[in-house]
């Protein structure tokens, strides 16, 4: 007996009372979950806060002595009548390879604004038909400044990111994946300190005032700043959500949450486009994605603490509080022993002095370990920069699908996941078949490049979305796989620096990735043409990583390997247990 109180000392207790699922998890991974939602809006609004310009709602602005406050409103009647003929006076026409005209909105000719001062004051009454006046256009001028002729005031018109400053669109979004990363850091730092649950509610109450600082900040410099602390603040909610419900589930359930987990960033993408549609600037969709998080501050009262956390810091009372509440809610009281402090205060002793986690350079030693970090680190990088720009891709193929598109965008992304849960669930060599799935997407999505430029622009539209999709729910079923699974390439003791070294590095990579959708300047295709191929590869390199089926080595409940003590996994009665202090030694 003596033998048998000395096993069951290191013993989970947590994990015997909570079980692996029930009720009570389900209440809390659900609440945790929505935590998901914000974040994605904050990630995905550039969709919605930054629409490329369709022709003619930017141009060069007209001199002080065309639009000044006694002009103006005879400017607006003209552009009513006829903004063609007045953009065409200022800027070149050019042809471009399928033999369309192309109006040149960047340029103008160098005596543009002479011509038009005086074609503007000579002109009497405005009508529809009236004659391009005689100009020099040999000489062409780059526009330094625009005038912006459009109902829906985005980043685009009160910031001028047109032309030359385009490129600062893709910089805003990386200053938010710049927050991104800096808070996972900032939250792994906070989680030594202060408990899951008080981390998410600080993330939550900040995360309302950042973003709506973010909407209501006159300049481009203030406004990324506000972004940046926007996406710390969203990263810390969801960084402590994944704690808790990592601690309070356990075996295939486990395995389940934490893929489905993504999918809710996918839900939450869905609704944006709703959301979207009901404002008429950027600034009020900022604010429509910021309020909705007092939700959240309100249920935050049901998510309970992690009690692992809770025990590992001498917590104790806390802890049993919740572990209690558990087994009531789970029917699970007849679970509970007597001598319930007493277990947890020993659980907290054999934490307390566990022996310190494994250090990075450890990641690279074993069998295969080398080819494996180095294959999963790459995929990792390459997936995450993939499903975000595929998505934020969708604004290159209309303007004005681009709310349906989103939606569908986000339907494509829970199917990946779903794909990938299958995957993990029932297969053995998950990363071979995610890893042809990727090679067979991308090759379709290649095909864009056979669709004709003069089909129906809404068949054309469709096409686009077929093509780009099916590569969307692949890249979204491997990255599901690498978030569930990752960690099964090495041991215990090496699974949390694993975790952190392979997210910190995909992260860092991902701040370039809103330039490579930039590259659009070069053609409508070229991004898509670029994260085909970056999918490609990293399917190539995913064929490569091979690790154990994920539930046989999920099904563990306690730190003992059942073959070894199957007399701990009948013990029923904890109460007759005889727990001496003969043990700690």
């Amino acid at each position: 007996m003596e033998n048998l109180n000395c096993k069951i000392e290191n013993a989970d207790i947590i994990g015997r009372i909570n079980g692996d699922f029930g009720k009570w998890q389900l209440r809390t991974v659900l609440l945790i979950f929505l935590c998901k939602i914000p974040s994605a809006w904050f990630m995905a609004c550039i969709i919605f806060t930054a629409p490329a310009p369709r022709d003619g709602e930017f141009f060069c602005h007209p001199s002080s002595k065309v639009l000044n406050t006694r002009t103006q409103e005879k400017f607006e009647r003209m552009l009513d009548f006829n903004k063609t003929a007045w953009v065409r006076m200022l800027h070149p026409v050019q042809i471009d390879g399928g033999g369309f005209e192309k109006i040149d909105f960047c340029n103008i000719y160098s005596d543009s604004h002479q011509v038009s001062e005086q074609y503007f004051h000579s002109i009497s009454q405005i009508t529809e038909d009236w004659n391009t006046p005689e100009r020099n256009d040999s000489e062409i001028v780059p526009c330094d400044r625009f005038y912006h002729h459009t109902d829906y005031v985005s980043l685009v018109t009160d910031y001028n990111l047109v032309c030359s400053k385009d490129i600062l669109i893709s910089s805003t979004q990386s200053f938010h994946l710049f927050g991104v990363l800096t808070g996972g850091l900032v939250a792994t730092y906070l989680l030594k300190h202060f408990s899951p649950k008080s981390v998410m509610l600080f993330g939550m109450i900040t995360q309302i005032f950042c973003g709506n600082m973010t909407g209501l900040v006159n300049t481009y410099e203030l406004h990324v700043f506000f972004r940046c602390l926007s996406a710390i603040c969203c990263c810390q909610m969801y960084t402590a959500g994944s704690m808790i419900f990592s601690d309070i589930t356990s075996g295939k359930p486990k395995t389940i949450v934490t893929t489905l987990f993504e999918s809710f960033w996918s839900v939450g993408v869905i609704l944006l486009p709703v959301l979207a549609r009901f404002v008429q600037s950027w600034s009020h969709l900022y604010m429509a994605i910021s309020w909705p998080t007092i939700v959240l501050i309100i249920l935050w009262r049901w998510i309970p603490n992690s009690p692992r956390w809770l025990v590992a810091r001498g917590r104790i009372d806390e802890a049993r509080d919740i572990l209690i509440e558990s087994a009531i809610v789970n029917d699970r009281k007849h679970v509970l022993p007597s001598n319930l402090e007493y277990l947890l205060r020993q659980q907290a002793y054999n934490m307390q002095n566990e022996p310190p986690p494994a250090g990075w350079w450890t990641l690279w030693k074993g069998p295969k370990a080398i080819r494996h970090m180095i294959c999963v680190h790459i995929c990792w990088s390459i997936y995450i920069i993939t499903y975000y720009g595929m998505l934020l891709n969708i604004r290159a193929y209309s303007r004005e699908h681009l709310e349906i598109n989103t939606m569908i965008a986000g339907l494509c992304e829970i199917l990946g996941v779903f794909c990938g849960l299958l995957l993990i669930l029932y297969t053995r060599r998950k990363w071979l078949y995610t890893g042809l799935f990727n090679v067979i997407a991308g090759l379709i999505a290649y095909s864009a490049w056979l669709i004709p430029l003069d089909m129906e622009t809404d068949l054309r539209v469709v096409l686009l979305m077929c093509s780009s999709m099916v590569s969307k729910i692949a890249i979204s079923s491997t990255l599901s796989i690498l978030t569930t699974c990752t960690t099964e390439l090495v041991g215990s003791e090496k699974k949390k620096i694993c975790g952190f070294s392979t997210i910190v590095y995909a992260r860092m990579w991902l701040l370039g990735g809103p330039f490579i959708g930039a590259t659009i300047v070069y053609g409508q295709l070229i991004p898509q043409t670029a994260f085909s191929t970056m999918s490609i590869i990293g399917g190539v390199i995913s064929t490569l990583i091979s690790s154990p089926r994920t539930i046989a080595t999920s099904v563990k409940h306690s730190n003992l390997p059942k073959e070894i003590y199957p007399e701990i996994y009948t013990i029923k009665n904890f109460d007759s247990l005889n727990t001496g202090d003969k043990c700690k030694v």
